[in-house]
């Protein structure tokens, strides 16, 4: 019987892309269709966010690719990248996490292991309106010691990662532990790209701030009705 994995980015697709941290959460109805596809399918989340946040705002999924793929975490595997071994690109972060909370207007978002180990950062202006001033310097400074640095054109964030981080490989990684035979992929931006490529069907979630971004995708479903599309098109097995 061939082992199919359905797997959600969180931001944008599960819950809202402008909600702060604090308030980010699946909306009800796709959260009553995700109870009903884990009896069906292997469900999991590959997000930026970390395992800690997603374990607490996304409970119920099999597996999570966590940090952008730096942790994923299954039933039977916690797997962290090779990279926390470095102890000068741990320091590298933690330095750049200090001047990122020198940055007015922005909330800061540390990306941490289960194991504790600092994995990255994220600085977030969602709520507080343009870029901060100083935020090129705190970038520049990250990227100078080789840390990996990633800035959107759609997302009022940027992200800050010890080594490279990719969906794309997390998702491959993913399929690999869990034998799954195909994957349908569900998310909405730009760092979605590489796991888009991976996926045997991708989907994208369209929003308010992504109408300019382009994706070569089987789908594209507008947020709202998300829940709705899960069921008649994922649920039902036509996508599959």
């Amino acid at each position: 019987m061939e082992r199919t994995g359905i797997l959600f980015d969180f931001d944008g697709t599960l819950s809202p892309l402008h909600a702060r941290r604090e308030h980010a959460r699946i909306r009800g109805d796709v959260e009553a269709l995700l109870k009903m596809l884990a009896e069906k399918y292997v469900l999991a989340v590959v997000s930026s966010k970390d395992c800690v946040f997603l374990l607490e705002r996304a409970p119920g999924f099999h597996s999570y690719v966590c940090v952008n793929g730096l942790e994923i975490l299954t039933d039977k595997y916690l797997l962290i990248d090779s990279s926390v071994r470095n102890k000068d690109v741990l320091k590298a972060v933690e330095e750049v996490l200090l001047e990122a909370r020198k940055l007015r207007n922005v909330d800061i978002e540390e990306k941490k292991s289960l194991l504790g180990i600092l994995l990255g950062l994220s600085i977030d202006w969602r709520g507080h309106g343009s870029p901060p001033e100083g935020l090129g310097e705190v970038l520049g400074t990250a990227a100078a010691q080789g840390l990996y640095v990633v800035s959107y054109k759609y997302n009022p964030f940027a992200d800050i990662y010890v080594t490279r981080a990719d969906k794309g490989e997390g998702v491959r990684a993913l399929k690999l532990l869990l034998e799954l035979d195909n994957v349908v992929y569900i998310g909405d931006g730009e760092n979605d790209i590489p796991a888009f490529k991976i996926a045997d069907v991708a989907v994208l979630v369209r929003h308010e701030s992504n109408q300019g971004f382009e994706a070569d995708v089987d789908y594209e479903v507008r947020f709202e009705e998300l829940g709705k599309w899960l069921a008649s098109h994922v649920l039902s097995g036509s996508v599959i």
